[in-house]
């Protein structure tokens, strides 16, 4: 997950490829990601991590995939898309909701349950409504230690009625048709 080259520690590439094709000798009959989030090698299933927090912007990005253009790529620089891959979202969201002064989230968190929610709507929304995006990830179902980006809190309760995210997660996509 999310491998980095950083502070001198540089993700090897050629490990990255032999684990991936031990894995494909094992079971072939599965898609397999090498490095989920960035800096693919060899991979199945191409997915990215956003946590783009800007509803418009986060759906600006993706837009043009939708038409038949360019995935939206930051490490453009690292990995190539081959534009055959299912593409995978991942990573997105975490959207910060706590009272816990030192719990956190991605972005400036919402001040209401409303804005919240148009959040969590619009960004789901943009990923659902692309027809060439195969799936989502929502990071995350519950806290967990610090981070306070869940659906739920840390004890496993709802943050917000459970119906809401039901409604808009059991949606049919625009992959679908």
């Amino acid at each position: 997950n999310e491998t980095w080259d950083v502070n001198g520690r540089k993700q090897c590439d050629d490990v990255l490829r032999m684990v991936y094709l031990a894995t494909k000798s094992a079971d072939d009959t599965r898609p397999c990601i090498d490095t989920s989030g960035n800096f693919h090698v060899q991979t199945d299933i191409f997915d990215v991590h956003d946590y783009n927090q800007d509803v418009a912007s986060f759906s600006a990005n993706y837009a043009p995939f939708g038409e038949g253009g360019e995935l939206y790529d930051r490490f453009k620089n690292r990995q190539t898309y081959d534009g055959k891959m299912p593409v995978f979202i991942s990573e997105y969201g975490g959207i910060g909701w706590t009272t816990d002064p030192s719990g956190w989230g991605y972005g400036n968190n919402p001040k209401t349950p409303e804005e919240f929610i148009d959040r969590f709507c619009g960004l789901t929304a943009a990923i659902l409504n692309n027809p060439n995006i195969m799936g989502l990830c929502y990071t995350q179902l519950t806290n967990v230690e610090q981070e306070q980006n869940g659906l739920y809190t840390y004890a496993r309760e709802p943050k917000f009625d459970p119906a809401i995210f039901r409604a808009v997660l059991t949606q049919k996509a625009a992959i679908e048709d």
